[in-house]
């Protein structure tokens, strides 16, 4: 009798295009950096932060510093009979193997950093490209006139939306009129809405705003005449 295979059940669409489960890999290895932090701070009896005072007055060890360190060091060891009283040749060698074991784990913290940093950017592309396609297609249903479309779009408008630098010159006619023109015209997108007080006894105020979607705001008043002639 020919032994039957057992077939295993194929995935629907639906499971192949879910989204892979979050394993929590990241997550953990957030808590363990920071208790290998704490122990490092342990370790090495730091506190608190130098402040920036406190830096200025210490003295690093960078290429040319390093280099004179190293040479010094060598020429101690070589000319023990030279070495000054207080030192010694192991507090000489303990103190440049700590030194390299900070430097070691600064250099691997940096090709961390930048590797991290470099994917935060590319996810960030990603998730603001999605959050650009929600913000577009809320801004098609809005032209289309769908019901509950126009407050949601305007809630991210408000993010592309340039505010007026300080001093800015206010709107020209010109500037309005080319606005009206995209508007009616359909090459852009926003409003134009002008409010006009009459002038009585007390002066007159009109109000101009100009919101045309292409990153500009802007509000123009104009005083009328105090009173009618």
């Amino acid at each position: 009798m020919a032994k039957q295979t057992k077939k295993t059940p194929s995935k629907t669409k639906s499971q192949k295009t879910a989204p892979k489960a979050y394993t929590g890999t990241l997550e953990s290895m957030v808590t363990e950096l920071n208790l290998m932090m704490g122990d490092f701070l342990n370790i090495e009896d730091i506190n608190t932060s130098l402040t920036g005072k406190e830096r200025m007055r210490l003295i690093g060890a960078g290429v040319r510093n390093y280099g004179f360190i190293d040479k010094a060091f060598d020429i101690a060891r070589e000319n023990p009979a030279f070495m000054p009283a207080q030192l010694s040749v192991t507090d000489i060698w303990n103190d440049m193997h700590d030194f390299e074991e900070v430097r070691q784990i600064v250099w691997v913290l940096e090709k961390f950093l930048q590797a991290a940093n470099e994917v935060m950017l590319l996810r960030g592309d990603k998730i603001f490209r999605d959050a650009l396609f929600i913000y577009n297609n809320l801004r098609e249903l809005t032209r289309a006139r769908v019901p509950g479309a126009e407050p949601l779009f305007e809630a991210l408008l408000k993010f592309f939306r340039r505010r007026p630098r300080p001093g800015e010159t206010e709107p020209t006619i010109k500037e309005l009129e080319r606005d009206f023109n995209k508007l009616v015209h359909g090459h852009a997108d926003g409003k134009i809405v002008i409010e006009n007080e009459t002038p009585k006894k007390s002066g007159g105020v009109r109000k101009v705003v100009d919101e045309v979607y292409r990153g500009k705001a802007a509000v123009k008043l104009t005083a009328e005449a105090e009173e009618e002639e």
